[in-house]
């Protein structure tokens, strides 16, 4: 399960390419299986990504297309409610808050790569997990790092769940990745609230008094 984690573009911008691997709402503690692959349903499908009406409204900063695939619920609900809000809010931010997300996307990135090679050593069970697809508009640079984090976060996903079933790792281990890759990819929509005059020019955002 060593797949790429960058996403498939389709535009004016150069080609990343995403994936998939996170948090297990249906899974119970019970005994762990040993047979070969297992068939988990996947996420529910997305009707309508929340925040169309925004990204409508402004002047991309690239005009790309990407296709992401995703098997988890995290990434799911993410991609729905939060992935246009954050990509809109990074097409107009200043310079300040470019490198305050900057900064916060390669703390994302150390983590998740380290958390894949930790679980790619375990060599996990294979199982069978249903992707869905989803082609979603990427306006800024940033969008496109997001991207690859979602798909990094379903790479880890599928590959401590395979872990798991298989009696690599036990459910603490597994809910610490997969909580930890949920933590980080929040960061980064946090981050995204402030307005821009609530970032300095070396990106450190400014505490108001309440």
């Amino acid at each position: 399960m060593a797949e790429s984690s960058d996403p498939h573009f389709r535009g004016t911008e150069s080609d990343v390419q995403p994936q998939s691997s996170e948090s297990d709402r249906s899974l119970q503690d019970n005994s762990i299986p040993s047979q070969p692959p297992t068939s988990l349903a996947g996420p529910k499908p997305i009707q309508r990504l929340l925040s169309q009406d925004r990204v409508s409204r402004i002047v991309p900063d690239t005009d790309s297309a990407a296709l992401l695939s995703y098997c988890s619920d995290f990434v799911r609900d993410f991609l729905r409610s939060d992935y246009l809000f954050c990509t809109s809010k990074m097409s107009v931010a200043t310079k300040g808050k470019i490198l305050a997300l900057d900064n916060r996307f390669r703390d994302a990135n150390a983590w998740m790569d380290e958390k894949l090679t930790w679980a790619r050593r375990l060599r996990p069970r294979h199982i069978s997990l249903r992707y869905d697809m989803r082609e979603v508009v990427v306006t800024h640079s940033l969008g496109g790092r997001l991207i690859r984090l979602m798909n990094q976060h379903d790479q880890l996903f599928a590959n401590v769940l395979g872990a798991y079933l298989g009696g690599k790792i036990d459910a603490a281990e597994k809910d610490d990745a997969l909580i930890g890759a949920g933590r980080h990819i929040r960061a980064i929509h946090r981050l995204c609230i402030p307005d821009n005059d609530r970032f300095s020019r070396d990106g450190t955002l400014i505490e108001t008094d309440r």
